[in-house]
């Protein structure tokens, strides 16, 4: 297996499904830059107040009262840091109802970024670049299997696309030779930021809108970890002798040096896309989005050698990101707009996906710089 050094070049969130309540799973101390959140330990919690008040702990909850108050109350002697696992540097006002939405923890309580995910995203990246070269025939025997009913509804799959170019059974998928361990991170690096959207909206010359806020755990810029990684090919010549369904490794998969190039080209492409696309809309808000995607770009141009390439995963990554974007290489590229977007009838006017996903600085989330050690 090969050492990969990941490093977080802006916060990034991969959910555990969880959402914190204020005052109850958390609460929060201080002001400014000095705004910390400290997630609740109900053992501890317990332990402080003993069993005789889990009434009026329950009470308490009921009647939305801080946690902070009911310790004190209980436990006058206690500090925070007795009844809490964790500190978070917070980046937002944290709102009497907010929730806070939590990133994924091991057994041992240390945030990661799963194998799983990072596959996920190299996987879409590979796709991408494999559909970008093919010609207009084998591009139209692609977008014959993109959109597809569901009921008496339709949806946007990348299933069949998939099967035609990495196998069509879980046996077959050349993926199953590319290994991707985890990525375990420090306890101090999480932060917490709120979410608002670009948004571009009929009647409204702002971009930024704040109406759907919210507030996420994420890992933090400039954190690195190290992870395992491999394209197993020598499994993948045995496995080749031995069921004739497999098919050829294509020209990313070669080695790691060739996939961290299309990975890198992939991003490249995108993120020109999108900084492009916003000097484009005649709006305010969008200044700094652009701003923090140019950081990206010149990240990436930076990138001399084939050892090492920049990615985006997890939360927020947006539509094009996440799908690799390579529905608009198609003809029936409205058909897969009109799958993907509900009600699609009332956005005509607008293009597709309209919205990005940004912090109340505008700053951006999820992209990360992968380097072979």
């Amino acid at each position: 297996m090969n050492k990969i050094q990941i490093e977080t070049l802006t916060p990034v969130h991969i959910g555990s499904g969880n959402m914190l309540q204020n005052n109850t799973d958390f609460v929060v101390q201080g002001s400014g830059d000095d705004r910390y959140i400290y997630i609740v330990d109900d053992r501890k919690i317990l332990d402080l107040i003993g069993e005789e008040h889990l009434d009026n702990w329950l009470a308490s909850i009921e009647r939305k009262e801080s946690t902070i108050d009911l310790v004190q109350r209980f436990a006058p002697k206690a500090s925070i840091r007795d009844y809490t696992t964790e500190r978070i540097t917070c980046y937002a006002k944290v709102e009497a109802n907010d929730a806070l939405k939590e990133i994924i923890h091991d057994g041992r309580g240390k945030p990661y970024i799963p194998g799983s995910s990072i596959k996920g995203a190299i996987r879409t990246a590979v796709l991408s670049e494999i559909i970008a070269l093919q010609n207009h025939e084998q591009i139209k025997e692609i977008q014959e299997k993109v959109v597809i009913k569901s009921g008496n509804h339709q949806k946007v799959s990348a299933v069949g696309v998939e099967k035609q170019f990495f196998g069509d059974s879980p046996n077959a998928d050349i993926f199953r030779f590319v290994r991707v361990g985890d990525a375990y991170f420090e306890d101090d690096c999480i932060i917490a930021s709120r979410m608002i959207n670009l948004n571009i909206r009929k009647g409204k010359n702002e971009l930024k809108d704040k109406s759907k806020p919210q507030l996420i755990e994420a890992i933090g810029p400039k954190e690195r970890s190290i992870f395992e990684m491999k394209i197993d090919t020598d499994y993948y010549d045995l496995a080749k002798k031995k069921y004739s369904k497999l098919g050829k490794l294509p020209e990313p998969m070669q080695s790691l040096t060739s996939l961290f190039a299309s990975i890198n080209n992939h991003t490249k492409k995108l993120v020109e896309s999108e900084i492009a696309y916003w000097q484009g809309i005649q709006q305010t808000g969008s200044e700094d989005y652009i701003e923090s995607m140019e950081i990206i770009l010149d990240e990436i141009n930076e990138i001399k050698n084939q050892d090492a390439c920049v990615l985006r995963i997890g939360h927020a990554s947006g539509w094009c990101f996440i799908t690799g974007a390579w529905t608009k290489y198609l003809d029936n590229f409205e058909d897969v707009i009109n799958a993907a977007r509900p009600n699609n009838q009332r956005y005509q006017e607008y293009d597709f996906p309209k919205t990005r996903r940004i912090d109340e600085d505008s700053d951006i989330y999820g992209f990360v710089k992968l380097t072979l050690e």
